[in-house]
């Protein structure tokens, strides 16, 4: 078997190794008889390391945005200080003091450590990624309420506690909550999941679960320094530590698009959890006779509900948007053009059918990728040609149709004829090409009881006679005598264009 020595380790690898062994020699200290002094600067060494590690994988790393880094590493830094003044009192000096120089230190932390991860998540999502923000509200909700109720709420009520004492026992509940909504932001928003990733996911959510127990340990009055709850922080630490020497970290900045609404089976579980936990809580409460937070529970209810349903919103519009757009065009579909067709069609509309002369040449020749890039440039030409609210479909293939709602008649061949002219000046760049490329444009106008059907027939008769006469023209609006009917048999729709 092949051996890898130390020095080939990588420095994250070597960086988790190092600090697992120094947090088993902090907790094999008492065991050897060591004095209090020594599991302190154990803790300590181990809990600076995090911020040390931070800046060395910055410089060895060379992210190109190092803001978030920094933060990190001055909000570990921060609770660094705070380990060792709460252990040094505690374990060496035996102080009791509540709050004091620690609690300080701890606070301070939370809002620069989050504030890193904001970065990071706003880097990765310039945009506003709303789907994302309504999932973590959620989340936080649910989240806060179980807070409030368990850790917040009975240190107010607490006659023992000085107000100030209150004050930051409640702070401390409030900044983990601050620090978890940020991290399920991040865990919910889109883009690859490396190790450093899972890694920061890790530390958070270390964080978190020993915050909370703390919480309560410290409630229930069964709290001792020293417990297995540091093996949660020391190990939290570490992680972060290893998040910035690892290779992969400057991936945490790179901008992803913003997802489309959607949700997958175990996101919408974590959600359904949420939404849940407030009814639960309060059914909970009942069972056991405890007072009921019934404000409470009922406005987190309202909140929550009100937030599935704008999520719900968006899922629909996706959908619909999705629907109704051509994924290659970014233009609308043929389903989107009948319908407005339905809401338009009559006196004072125009519809122009255009299909691109020789298309098939451009594939046969140049390649389906150049055919692409022909097709989208046309689609973002007749945008620009066509007035605001004019409806510009991709209605298959190389056919596209242009709906002029509120248009006078004569009106409408000129705008016809501003497209095949837009679109026959200036060479389409479809990769190293420049390919000339024209169109046939057939002409409809709307009349008093004319079906969809005959409108649509209309201009493409005009299509079809454009083509026939030499390509590269418009042609209509026809006689409005000459009904679908008359077109000759032999003029069919998948005649050669």
């Amino acid at each position: 078997m092949r051996r890898i020595s130390w020095a080939a380790t990588p420095a994250w690898a070597r960086y988790l190794g190092a600090g697992a062994a120094a947090v088993g020699l902090y907790f094999l200290l008492p065991v050897l008889g060591a004095p209090q002094v020594g599991r302190v600067v154990t803790y300590f060494l181990i809990s600076m390391s995090g911020a040390l590690a931070v800046l060395v994988g910055v410089r060895i790393n060379r992210p190109a945005y190092r803001t978030p880094w920094y933060l990190l590493a001055f909000g570990q830094t921060a609770y660094a200080l705070g380990d060792l003044t709460f252990y040094l009192d505690r374990m060496v000096l035996h102080v009791e003091q509540y709050p004091f120089l620690d609690d300080g230190f701890y606070l301070g932390s939370y809002p620069l450590m989050a504030a890193g991860l904001l970065l990071f998540v706003r880097r990765r999502t310039p945009s506003w990624d709303l789907a994302s923000a309504i999932d973590a509200t959620i989340v936080a909700i649910g989240a806060g309420l179980l807070m409030w109720i368990y850790l917040m709420a009975p240190q107010l009520t607490d006659a023992t506690q000085s107000p100030l004492a209150q004050a930051v026992s409640v702070a401390y509940p409030a900044m983990d909550l601050l620090l978890l909504t940020v991290m399920v932001r991040m865990v919910l928003g889109r883009g690859r999941t490396a190790a450093p990733h899972r890694m920061l996911y890790g530390w958070a959510g270390l964080v978190f679960v020993a915050d909370v127990v703390y919480g309560y340990q410290q409630l229930s009055g069964s709290y001792d320094v020293g417990n297995y709850l540091d093996l949660l922080w020391l190990g939290a630490v570490l992680l972060l530590g290893g998040a910035a020497l690892h290779p992969r970290m400057r991936g945490l900045e790179e901008p992803v698009p913003v997802p489309d609404p959607h949700a997958s089976t175990g996101r919408l579980m974590v959600l359904a959890v949420a939404s849940l936990m407030a009814p639960a809580l309060l059914y909970a409460q009942y069972l056991a006779g405890a007072p009921l937070h019934v404000p409470l529970v009922a406005t987190a209810c309202a909140c929550s509900f009100l937030l599935v349903i704008g999520r719900m919103k968006g899922m629909v519009d996706t959908q619909r948007k999705a629907a109704i757009t051509d994924p290659l065009t970014g233009l609308r579909t043929r389903r989107y053009l009948l319908e407005a067709m339905v809401r338009h069609a009559g006196p004072g509309t125009g519809l122009v059918l255009l299909d691109l002369d020789h298309f098939k040449r451009v594939n046969d020749s140049y390649g389906h990728a150049a055919g692409d890039a022909v097709l989208r440039e046309v689609g973002r030409r007749l945008r620009h040609a066509v007035r605001h609210g004019d409806v510009v479909a991709r209605h298959g293939g190389e056919e596209f149709a242009v709906l002029l709602p509120r248009i006078r008649v004569e009106e409408v061949t000129g705008i016809a004829e501003r497209i095949r002219q837009d679109l026959a000046s200036v060479p389409i760049a479809a990769g190293e090409e420049l390919l000339v490329v024209t169109a046939s444009l057939g002409v409809a106008v709307g009349r008093v009881d004319q079906s969809i059907d005959d409108f649509f027939a209309e201009a493409d008769r005009a299509l079809y006679a454009a083509k026939e006469s030499g390509r590269n023209r418009v042609v209509g609006p026809l006689p409005a005598d000459l009904s679908p009917s008359r077109r000759p048999a032999g003029h069919a729709r998948a005649a050669p264009r």
